[in-house]
């Protein structure tokens, strides 16, 4: 059969422009997404690109641009375009509280996603650093925490036994006498890094009242007095290096996980990124969390960083599907695979490639603790108040207090610290 000229003509024009459409219809359907990042020890710049490019051989029709900023240069640029209203990313870290407001409420998106739901991850974790104000405002990505790590090395050697998790701030007290040895210019543990944490929290001392109205009898009451004498006790141990000698040591290059690592310090203060380095390094060490008080409670420092979608991003959809990979089951279990990420799903976190290690059971174990940032993130004035009273802790460190005087030098920052108390819940709006 012969067709006319004419419509062989048209035949081939609608196949030519329909050819040239197919491509540009591909390309309208390709959204491409902002994601904000920074390179850290957990996660390295490759690995993150690796993880995005994983997502999008799965996803298709998504695209990922990734910037990798330094962190001081992320929390600027983040909070310029939060405050300006345009240009932030789509998906991005939130780890600041004062970008949560601006944050996408992720609950409708968490009862639409069988695989993604609350309960995958830790609950402390999931209440510390998801919701805000009722709101889902991200999902928790990796875990890190505070514990006290000893050198079993030097614990023999000194013919001690090595501390247990039921161990006390007095066995505390106890061992760092004990293996302080100035000769070999060996200490025997470090300090806290300041007051109102893990073992202000076991002695059951917080700054001030649960509805946050009253400083009197919290800042200054028995068992904050008993928090700080403890503090004295262990300052004037002569067991434990001084503000000086890590300030002259930082200059140096080391601290803290240098002089362990060094066996230097016997016991220390330090959390999962130094446990990898003494891996690394050989040592022969144990994981226990910080000492308890009186306090039947026990609580660990310990976090995780929120990850969002920002609320004014026009593709919310897509960014929920590389929001919920990166910080959902695949995007931990790549990152810890090929990074250092403790992942915040304990599901993944049991393939972690050491989960039978003591060490690491260990931590796993401090991970279950009540969290520090449970009171703290409730009660958002508690910086303000410690600033108006942080005389006190200094006086102790600096050995410039007498173990007697330290209900009367709490008394008397009782009324500065109300005063900052106050002005901060007026700024909070009550």
């Amino acid at each position: 059969m012969s067709y006319p000229k004419k419509l062989i003509t048209l035949l081939l024009a609608l196949v030519f422009i329909g050819g040239l459409a197919l491509p540009v219809a591909q390309a309208q359907d390709t959204v491409t997404l902002e994601w904000w990042t920074v390179d850290s020890e957990e996660y390295s710049e490759q690995a993150q690109r690796d993880m995005a490019a994983a997502f999008e051989a799965e996803n298709p029709g998504i695209k990922v641009n990734v910037t990798v900023l330094p962190e001081s240069g992320f929390t600027e640029k983040m909070t310029t375009a939060l405050g300006a209203g345009v240009g932030a990313p789509d998906v991005a870290f939130f780890w600041d509280n004062n970008w949560f407001p601006q944050a996408l409420d992720l609950t409708p998106y968490l009862e639409a996603d069988a695989d993604v739901t609350p309960d995958i991850y830790f609950p402390n974790f999931w209440a510390t650093r998801a919701v805000w104000q009722g709101k889902v405002v991200g999902l928790p990505l990796g875990v890190g925490a505070n514990f006290v790590m000893y050198n079993r090395d030097l614990f023999d050697a000194a013919g001690i036994a090595y501390p247990t998790e039921a161990w006390t701030t007095e066995d505390y007290l106890g061992m760092v006498s004990a293996l302080t040895n100035p000769d070999s210019k060996v200490w025997g543990g470090d300090r806290p890094r300041g007051p109102f944490r893990a073992v202000w929290y076991n002695y059951g001392a917080y700054p001030y009242s649960d509805d946050s109205m009253t400083v009197d009898g919290y800042l200054n009451g028995e068992a904050s007095v008993a928090a700080y004498t403890w503090l004295w006790d262990l300052v004037n141990s002569n067991g434990t290096p001084t503000p000086a000698d890590l300030e002259v040591l930082s200059r140096e290059g080391t601290g803290p996980i240098d002089l362990f690592l060094s066996n230097r310090l016997a016991m220390a203060t330090l959390n999962q990124g130094h446990m990898l380095n003494a891996i690394d390094a050989g040592m022969n060490f144990g994981i226990v969390p910080e000492p308890a008080g009186p306090s039947e409670d026990r609580h660990v420092n310990a976090w995780s960083l929120t990850v969002s979608i920002w609320s004014g991003s026009q593709h919310p959809d897509e960014a929920w599907k590389f929001l919920s990979y990166w910080a959902g089951p695949k995007g931990q279990k790549f990152l810890m695979e090929n990074g250092n990420l403790f992942p915040s799903i304990p599901s993944v976190l049991e393939q972690h490639p050491d989960a039978d290690k003591d060490y690491v059971q260990a931590f796993f174990n401090v991970l279950e603790l009540p969290q520090v940032a449970q009171w703290d993130i409730a009660h958002p004035c508690k910086s303000t108040v410690l600033r108006a009273a942080v005389d006190v802790w200094d006086l102790v460190m600096l050995g410039q207090i007498g173990r007697d005087e330290i209900q009367a030098k709490l008394n008397e920052y009782v009324e500065p610290a109300q005063t900052a108390l106050d002005e901060c819940r007026g700024r909070l709006g009550g």
